[in-house]
């Protein structure tokens, strides 16, 4: 089955008298060899329509005369235009079968008319080119001119992705991108699309705690292009996601003050999208991951495995009543125990973590939480008044957290 092709033209009433407009838009339709021709015409030009249909020998089913009433209006024409595409496409067209020619008419009919076309995104756009005698045209120099506004919408879709990546929607950027035809674009733009899709990929990776992969796609990165200098992080802080990477990795994780100042923004970030559950679900793991902090790079204790002959004495019937019998035996302990050991040492964390009723209480809020082990939901009160309690607890060791916090967050929520 033929393909359906629907035309859409606009048709002025010409710029002189002796000029005969009907003559290259009747030309123009030929070219475009068109199943449905609509003509957009103003009180004083729909003859010129009707004439081109008759010279065409059109059926009145083949064709239609709209008429715009403002048509030194671009708003009033933009809105008619829309109503005109959507009615062909009502027709049975759709807006890929369709094609707008803005050669002729009012300069607010062109522009009215190519703004519709992009926004519904038509086909093509048309005019009529060639050798002009004093403006014009001249009769049998003419050539078709067509352009793809689709390639506009690729442009504005890289820009559209890059608002994407400033609001921490990574998968969405990196997906638009995806459906991007480099084809419809220029070579320019072309390194503007995989730097863009690079930038998405590599802040997609340090969110989900893939440090290392992070500063590999950094590197592909042309930092020439101005929209991409908010992305732009400098030597110390791509070395320092380096680290909590290959920190992360290793066989026995060692924390250390960055990978709890990267989990903090981490949870910051959830708490922007909204996204309640998971940022707590953060706190309470960096509340965790505080005291293993200070536990082991003190005590060289490893909570998943803990060594009681290095332990205070009180605490060795505590502990042992963490032994697993299905993993080795070993003595494993989870947050609370972790501050009740930091205690007995008589470590300022410790003792703090104990004496905060607050914080215990906020914690096991988040048990009950649909995420954790119960069935309701974090709000943002919950995050706001956890966090302020984490804060002051981290803050025991590392009392600028705030600062440097900051310097190791995405640059553009700085």
């Amino acid at each position: 089955m033929p393909l359906k092709r629907a035309l859409i033209i606009t048709v002025g009433t010409g710029t002189r008298h002796d000029v005969d407009i009907v003559r290259p838009l009747t030309k123009t339709v030929r070219d475009s060899r068109p199943d449905y021709t609509v003509f957009v015409a103003t009180q004083d030009s729909r003859e010129h329509g009707k004439r081109i249909a008759a010279i065409l020998g059109l059926d009145s089913s083949a064709y239609s005369i709209e008429i715009v009433e403002q048509f030194d209006d671009v708003e009033s024409v933009f809105i008619e235009m829309s109503k005109i595409i959507r009615q062909v496409v009502s027709r049975g067209y759709s807006p890929e079968d369709i094609q707008v020619d803005f050669t002729s008419g009012t300069k607010a009919m062109s522009a009215g008319a190519v703004l519709a076309a992009i926004y519904q995104n038509c086909a093509s756009l048309k005019y009529i080119t060639g050798e002009r005698d004093r403006g014009v045209v001249k009769d049998g120099t003419e050539r078709f001119v067509s352009l793809c506004p689709q390639a506009v919408f690729a442009v504005y879709e890289i820009k559209t992705a890059i608002e994407l990546v400033k609001k921490l929607r990574f998968q969405h950027a990196i997906e638009l991108l995806n459906n991007i035809n480099p084809k419809l674009l220029a070579p320019e733009d072309i390194e503007l699309l995989a730097s863009v899709k690079a930038v998405a990929q590599a802040y997609d990776f340090w969110d989900r705690f893939e440090h290392i992969k992070f500063t590999g796609s950094i590197k592909k990165v042309k930092w020439r292009f101005p929209e991409l200098q908010i992305f732009q992080v400098g030597d110390p802080v791509r070395k320092a996601v380096h680290r909590i990477g290959e920190t992360l990795k290793a066989e026995k994780a060692v924390i250390n003050e960055d990978v709890l100042l990267d989990l903090f923004n981490n949870a910051e970030r959830r708490a922007m999208e909204g996204r309640y559950d998971d940022a707590v679900a953060r706190l309470y793991r960096l509340t965790e991951m505080l005291a293993q902090y200070v536990l082991n790079s003190r005590y060289q204790i490893d909570t998943g495995n803990v060594d009681i002959k290095k332990t205070p004495t009180e605490m060795h019937k505590r502990l042992e009543a963490h032994r697993d019998p299905s993993d080795g035996n070993k003595v494993k302990i989870g947050l609370r125990v972790s501050y009740e050991l930091l205690d007995a040492w008589g470590e300022k964390i410790g003792k703090k973590y104990g004496e905060n009723n607050r914080i215990r209480h906020l914690l096991n809020e988040r048990n009950n939480s649909l995420l954790a082990h119960g069935n309701k939901p974090v709000t943002h009160g919950l995050y706001l008044k956890l966090k302020q309690e984490v804060v002051d607890l981290v803050k025991v060791e590392i009392d600028d957290l705030e600062a440097r916090a900051r310097s190791l967050n995405f640059p553009w929520i700085r």
